[in-house]
């Protein structure tokens, strides 16, 4: 605790609310019961809805929400860790679909030039702190702060503290570029800061998609209540990014670096790309070099200027942070020192975020400012001083309690406690007070929603997001609403689900927006093509690619043995095709040896064709596959690409069956499978640019494609001496040819036509030879065309057949004949897979991944 000289300089000012008679205050009605103005318009268009009207229209955006799959991913469990702050294990990611209250909540103009004001203070306030206490440090010196709150908070970064008399983010003093605070209105109307969120700050991507919904929603009354919009903001911070670049050039690289597909808000990060005109990046993608930090591309490495960061701080740089982290970049540290590159945030902010420090803010206004903070905090009391440990103690049943350094644990209402526990956390506190802060119940405001009986007043919070513009702030104007359970603001987190609302800024005029910094002062040279596309996106859209073109090829073989089972098999050619059908399925990975030897008809292979549609099996693991690979894939692909993929494959896992033995369903299914990867790969067709990205996606296509012909052919080539027609009408089936052969020939099948029109034909999509062509184009347009695997290399893979092909190509080939071409055939197109299988290796060493050549040191002269 500490000493009684030292208290009066570190006791915070901030009061408790006075408790305040009747109900919590109402935005929409004032006190003697009148429509607030600026509510009237919107609920002239509610009026006009009615319940039912309203109904619809929120079933319209949860529709468009899950269209264009706007997500949370969640951590957690539910329920509370308790009082004692025991950890619980997080299960795996689930992703939570966005809910969105169709009825905004509104602020006036004036109100909210209150509120404006109040945070901008706030966050220069903030950033000042910030720069002293990764600096100077003369706050600590002067005993305006207790170093406890310092040094033993988790996210004070040593390694980010600067002696050398530079400002901590060396190509601008500033720390602290995007910021987001949480309001809550007590009953007596005055707005309190309830949390600083100055780590990496999630919430602004949501806000935006919050107001697109609800302008299609209630396009009308958003005109009509004359509401100020949200894009401006964002341009502030783009041209904000642009501006830090340490080297000043009219294009500078900035990058939005993310934890990846399983963090929480991913779908903002990809959204937040978007809008600032950012390259979305992970750790694996960008390397440091010669003291700069590059980001690994097809093209090779391409310096980068500005890193959005999305990911705590202590998980950016391995060497000298999290030594465990393998989601940062080695080195981050030491380049940021050596201004190569400029962080926003700067790591280290997330310090200026601890809940104990909003007790001492008061007092560091006035002492940094010059001004009191006009936007108060929450009654704060850190217990580490003795004055507010007796504070917390007389007031303990209305008080919540939280971690003193971070905001992410589950703050304890003491009121939800039994009688029995209270006693005991309390002594919980006292024996370590310093890492407890309490801060007072507060009943927050509410506004109108909907509910189910119709619109219902409900409990909110206001996350308002603050961004760097220069030397000054901007504050976006509007936000998100929060409607926290059980009427606890402090349970309005993102994490732990809810309901979402927008926010809606009355505008007092409609005066142009003025964008400073966003004109480049030279012409750019104009580009067809980008060059940036990291070696792991390009690795993530060729598997993309391969899963999908497996998926219809495993549809394929089980739709053929599916279409015969429902049926009666009782002729030899059925025994035959269903023999074929087994091996090649076999050598797919969709069954096992056993099963595929097993007669047609034997429980053992009827059973294995039933769970070959489980979703535990390959097919329902080739479905999850492409969902992550979409998913980490998505922000290459247009808005509209994105709706249909999410959309075709939530109905391929809504509609997927279980292993109950409904082999029409299962046929139905089958069915579906190959009309998604058919409208998956159209889409990818003709709405992607010919570029890198769509050249892995096809080269993966088309070499999962050429693999599936060789073993589809191979498996049929395993009884073409007991029944040729047999055999050749399964691998024409499989592979999508029957109708083409059909109108060549007329005629009976014949194995020099069938090898001819499935292996050498380069006018048939579903030839070996198109394959290899179409993979050999892509290799010779690729950056660095000389590195292996080469256009020639697959070229060379088709040459062994022709001569094959030609030696079916006679007028009479006996059985013995046939069987030993059949070998020869089946050992060359096994050869073939294996050489494919080399091809993906050579890739994957050639464009994947960045290596750099190790150097041989030698020892003595």
């Amino acid at each position: 605790m500490m000493n009684s000289p030292l208290q009066a300089k570190l006791s915070p000012t901030a009061t408790p609310v006075s408790p305040a008679p009747g109900e919590a205050y109402d935005e929409m009605v004032t006190g003697q019961g009148v429509i607030r103005p600026h509510w009237q318009p919107l609920l002239a268009t509610l009026s006009e809805l009615g319940a039912v009207g309203l109904a619809e229209r929120a079933e319209r955006g949860r529709q468009y929400l899950e269209d264009e799959g706007v997500t949370y991913n969640l951590y957690e469990l539910p329920g509370s860790p308790g009082p004692s702050g025991a950890a619980i294990a997080p299960p795996l990611p689930e992703q939570r679909p966005w809910r969105l209250d169709p009825v905004p909540v509104l602020l006036s103009a004036e109100e909210w030039a209150s509120i404006e004001v109040g945070l901008i203070q706030r966050a220069r306030l903030l950033d000042t702190l910030l720069r002293d206490l990764y600096g100077p440090m003369d706050l600590l010196t002067q005993h305006r702060l207790p170093p406890a709150l310092v040094y033993g908070h988790r996210d004070f970064l040593r390694a980010a503290r600067r002696t050398d008399g530079q400002p901590p983010n060396q190509s601008s003093g500033r720390m602290l570029q995007h910021y987001a605070a949480e309001l809550v209105r007590g009953p007596d109307g005055i707005w309190r800061v309830i949390a600083d969120r100055t780590q990496a700050p999630a919430g602004a991507g949501y806000a935006l998609q919050n107001r697109r919904v609800m302008s299609r929603l209630l396009g009308q009354a958003l005109r009509q209540c004359r509401v100020r919009p949200l894009n401006a903001y964002f341009e502030y911070w783009q041209a904000d990014l642009a501006a830090r670049a340490p080297q000043q050039t009219d294009n500078p690289r900035v990058v939005l670096l993310t934890p990846g597909p399983y963090n929480e808000a991913y779908f903002e990060h990809i959204y937040l790309a978007r809008e600032l005109g950012a390259t979305l990046v992970e750790g694996a993608d960008l390397t440091m070099r010669d003291g700069r930090i590059f980001i690994k591309t097809l093209a090779g490495l391409e310096p980068v200027d500005v890193i959005l960061r999305r990911l705590d701080g202590e998980w950016c740089d391995p060497l000298e942070l999290r030594a465990d982290s393998t989601l940062g970049v080695v080195g981050l540290m030491q380049a940021l020192r050596d201004g190569q590159v400029n962080i926003s945030n700067a790591i280290g902010s997330g310090l200026a975020g601890a809940p104990a420090l909003q007790a001492f803010l008061p007092k560091l206004s006035e002492h940094l400012l010059g001004d009191e903070l006009s936007l108060p905090s929450i009654a704060t009391w850190w217990c580490g001083q003795a004055y507010a440990l007796k504070e917390v103690e007389a007031r303990f049943d209305d008080l919540v309690v939280r971690s003193a350094h971070g905001l992410n644990d589950r703050p304890v209402v003491v009121a939800s406690l039994p009688e029995a526990e209270r006693a005991s956390f309390l002594a919980q506190i006292k024996a370590r007070p310093g890492d407890y802060v309490a801060q007072e119940r507060i009943t927050p405001s509410v506004s109108p929603g909907l509910g189910e009986k119709g619109l219902e007043p409900q409990p909110i919070l206001l996350r308002v997001q603050v961004v760097a513009d220069g030397e000054d702030y901007v504050v976006m104007p509007g936000g998100l609403a929060r409607v926290p359970s059980s009427n606890d603001p402090f349970a309005a987190t993102l994490q732990r689900g809810g309901i979402n609302k927008d926010v809606w800024v009355v505008a007092k005029d409609q005066g142009p927006t003025v964008i400073r910094g966003t004109a480049t002062r030279q012409r750019l040279a104009l580009r067809r093509s980008s060059g940036t596309l990291q070696s792991r996106v390009a690795d993530d859209l060729y598997w993309l690619g391969r899963s999908v073109e497996r998926l219809d090829g495993g549809a394929r073989l089980l739709r053929a043995v599916l279409s015969r089972v429902v049926g009666e098999f009782s002729s030899a050619r059925d025994l035959v095709e269903m023999a074929v059908l087994a091996r090649a399925m076999a050598r797919c990975g969709l069954l096992d040896q056993k099963a595929a030897a097993a007669p047609p008809d034997s429980a053992l292979f009827v059973g294995s064709i039933t769970r070959a549609c489980a979703p535990s099996q390959l097919l329902g693991q080739t479905i999850d596959g492409i969902e992550r690979l979409a998913a980490v894939s998505r922000h290459r692909f247009s808005a509209d690409m994105w709706r249909m993929l999410n959309h075709l494959l939530g109905e391929l896992r809504i509609s997927q069956p279980a292993a109950t033995g409904d082999a029409d369903a299962m046929l139905e299914f089958c069915d579906q499978m190959i009309r998604a990867t058919a409208a998956i790969a159209g889409m990818l067709a003709e709405h992607m640019t010919r570029g890198s990205g769509w050249r892995f996606i096809d080269f993966g296509r088309r070499l999962e494609r050429a693999i599936f012909i060789a073993r589809s052919v191979s498996a049929a080539t395993t009884v073409l001496s007991q029944n040729s027609e047999s055999a050749f009408r399964v691998a024409l089936e499989v592979s999508d040819s029957t109708l083409t052969y059909r109108r060549r020939y007329r005629a009976a099948l014949q194995a020099a036509a069938v090898f001819d029109l499935l292996l050498l034909d380069g006018s048939n999509p579903h030839a070996l030879a198109f394959q290899l062509q179409t993979m050999a184009q892509h290799l010779d347009a690729l950056p660095n065309p000389d590195a292996p695997p080469r256009g020639a290399d697959c070229l060379a893979l088709a040459k062994p057949f022709a001569d094959l092909v030609a030696l079916f190509d006679r007028d009479e080939i006996s059985r013995d004949d046939m069987a030993q071409l059949s070998a020869r055939l089946r050992g060359s197109l096994d050869a073939t897979c294996d050489a494919l299988m080399d091809v993906s290796d050579q890739l994957s060493r050639s464009y994947f991944s960045h290596v750099q050549v190790a150097r041989a040191f030698g020892f003595g002269s």
